[in-house]
C-alpha cells in the first residue's frame, strides 16, 4: 500500500502541474470534500457495525485536517495561506505517521475500514503538498509559531473533554501503540507525557521548516 501511495501521489503532483489556477482550486477544493465524504461514510459504516458514537467524533489530528483543507481551499490570501501552512506542517505529518503506523490494521485488509482509511489518509498527504506546490503555503521559519497558535486553541478544550468522555482524542491521554508517541511514553513516563510530547512535536516541527526552507531556496536559485 505504501508503495502504490507514492505512486499515486507522485503521479497526483505531476499532473496537478499542468492544471490552470482555477482548476487547481476546483481540484483542491473536491479532494478535500471527498476526504469529508469518506469519513462520514467511515463512521456511519462504524456505528452500524455497533460502534460507539462518542469514539468516531472528527478530533483526532486528521480529522482536523479535513477541516483545515476545506477552509485552506475555499478561502483566500492569509487565511488560506495560514491554514495551507498548518495543512502541512501539522497535518500532513499526522497523516504520513498514520499510513506509517496504521491503527486500522486489526480489520480484514479488503474491508471497508483499512481502504477507506488508507484513501482518506492518503488525500491528507497528498492536499498539503498540492498547497505547497503550487505555492499556495509559503513555508518560514518566522512562521513557526502557526502550529502552536493552532494547538493552543484545539488541543485544552480536547484535553478536557478526554478527561469527561473517557476518550482518547489527539492521544492526549495515551499514545496508540507500537507509534514513536508509545517511545515517547517510555521515555518520560506517564507524568511527563504531554511535555515529551511537545518536545517531539518541536523537533519535528525545526526539521521541517528547516527542510522546506531549504527546498524553497533550490526552487528559487
Amino acid at each position: 500500500m505504501l508503495i502504490l501511495i507514492t505512486a499515486a501521489v507522485v503521479t497526483g503532483l505531476l499532473f496537478a502541474r499542468k492544471l490552470s489556477s482555477s482548476g487547481f482550486d476546483k481540484l483542491a477544493r473536491i479532494l478535500s470534500l471527498a476526504v469529508l465524504a469518506g469519513e462520514i461514510l467511515q463512521d456511519i459504516l462504524l456505528i452500524r457495525d455497533g460502534g460507539n458514537f462518542i469514539e468516531f467524533l472528527p478530533l483526532h489530528l486528521c480529522n482536523l485536517g479535513i477541516f483545515v483543507n476545506i477552509i485552506a481551499s475555499f478561502t483566500r490570501g492569509k487565511i488560506s495561506s495560514f491554514f495551507a501552512e498548518i495543512s502541512l506542517i501539522l497535518i500532513m505529518p499526522g497523516a504520513l505517521g498514520a499510513l506509517l503506523f496504521p491503527d486500522w490494521n486489526y480489520r480484514p485488509f479488503w474491508s471497508y475500514l483499512p481502504l477507506l482509511c488508507f484513501l482518506t489518509h492518503t488525500l491528507l498527504l497528498f492536499i498539503p503538498l498540492l498547497f505547497f506546490t503550487r505555492k499556495r503555503s509559503r513555508v518560514s521559519f518566522g512562521h513557526f509559531w502557526y502550529s502552536y497558535l493552532f494547538l493552543a486553541v484545539v488541543v485544552p478544550p480536547l484535553y478536557l473533554f478526554d478527561k469527561k468522555a473517557g476518550t482518547n482524542y489527539l492521544f492526549l491521554m495515551y499514545p496508540p501503540k507500537s507509534s514513536p508517541l508509545e517511545w515517547v511514553l517510555h521515555i518520560t513516563g506517564d507524568k511527563l507525557y504531554l511535555f515529551g510530547v511537545f518536545v517531539l512535536l518541536t523537533l519535528v516541527l525545526a526539521i521541517e521548516y528547516a527542510l522546506y526552507s531549504g527546498v524553497q531556496k533550490i526552487i528559487r536559485r
